[in-house]
């Protein structure tokens, strides 16, 4: 029966919504002081020796622009901070988000590097210790919609709580015969519910230290 839950969409239809719903209205923020947003990564691809940032990085890679280009409208000061080491022994996820965002017409000037992180985890600890030096007014994290609910409690587990900016949002199609689509789907958003009791676990051990 699991197998059929996950294959006909119904098991990750109800878990889109538990992680994306939230999120639904949050892309449009009121911007009225400095800014920091704040990219994580969604991996490296290295094709043929090719490196490029995972498919799930580019709607990251745009609604951070777009956000940049709304915050800037308003007048205001802004910087993204891209997160990420990736898997690759070359060029880290970081870097290759920098030089995506200068493609886009991001300054370079307003672009900070965390290239140390392999996780959610790491993403989170890392960031919030350069955060916390630049000394923001708000913080803006931008990743997919079901990601956000376990960056955002790792990300204030380390004393930041950020706005939740999605870039894009995942979701199932019911159908009568299991098919690929939904168990793909599905399963990176099963693998966020363990992610997030993982997270709920780790900080009822103590074992998620803050770093204020």
């Amino acid at each position: 029966m699991l197998i059929v839950g996950i294959g006909n969409g119904f098991l990750g239809k109800i878990t889109a919504q538990y992680l994306q719903k939230a999120y639904t209205g949050t892309a449009n923020p009121n911007i009225t002081s400095p800014s920091i947003i704040v990219v994580l990564g969604g991996g490296i691809t290295d094709f043929n020796t090719i490196e490029q940032p995972h498919i799930t990085s580019y709607s990251r890679l745009v609604a951070a622009c777009r956000l940049y280009h709304k915050i800037r409208e308003n007048k205001q000061p802004c910087t993204i901070l891209v997160s990420g080491k990736g898997n690759s022994h070359k060029t880290s996820e970081a870097e290759l988000f920098r030089k995506a965002l200068i493609g886009m017409g991001i300054p370079d000037s307003d672009i900070i590097k965390e290239d140390s992180s392999e996780n959610t985890y790491q993403n989170a600890k890392y960031s919030s210790v350069m955060l916390r030096k630049q000394m923001p007014s708000q913080v803006y994290l931008v990743t997919s919609g079901f990601h956000l609910k376990r960056a955002l409690l790792l990300f204030e587990t380390f004393g930041i709580k950020p706005v939740p900016y999605p870039s894009d949002y995942i979701d199932t199609k019911i159908t009568v015969f299991p098919n690929s689509y939904n168990c793909a789907f599905t399963s990176f958003m099963l693998k966020e519910l363990i992610g997030i009791v993982q997270v709920h676990f780790y900080t009822t051990m103590g074992l998620n230290k803050s770093e204020k």
